[in-house]
């Protein structure tokens, strides 16, 4: 009978923690969805990057995003092998240079009338999108 692989107590807790993660992110951009729907005439498409928040709900996020995202990513960090920190470092850093040869490129075509402004929602889904992809080829390659 083949052996099963059953993985070990830190990779069941890396699981763990990326699923929390992605919950968490669900459970923001739902609320989000939610709050900045509420009240629009029907017909109308709010824009869900723009919309106006209560401040209630500006706290919240502020929590979520700045205090429970930071105490999963610690405890992630605790767990993970070195190889997946290092496909997690080459991502990071591919993120970082998304934006740092990215936004100076747009700002100055947008100083000469080619683009749009810039936009830190883009940049910043820019470089979570690299970070993500590097980060995944380089773990499953």
């Amino acid at each position: 009978m083949p052996r099963i692989h059953r993985p070990g107590g830190r990779q069941r807790a890396n699981h763990r923690l990326l699923a929390l993660s992605g919950l968490l992110g669900g459970a923001i951009g739902l609320g989000i969805a939610l709050v900045a729907t509420r009240g629009v005439p029907d017909g109308t498409r709010p824009d869900l990057m723009s919309a106006p928040l209560p401040l209630w709900f500006a706290v919240v996020l502020a929590f979520a995003w700045g205090v429970v995202l930071p105490v999963i990513s610690w405890r992630w960090h605790r767990v993970v092998d070195e190889h997946e920190r290092e496909a997690y470092r080459d991502g990071a850093v591919a993120g970082f240079y998304a934006v740092a040869i990215g936004a100076p490129i747009w700002w100055t075509f947008w100083r000469a009338g080619m683009l749009p402004p810039v936009d830190a929602t883009a940049l910043f889904a820019a470089m979570i999108a690299v970070t993500g992809i590097v980060w995944l080829w380089r773990k499953y390659r």
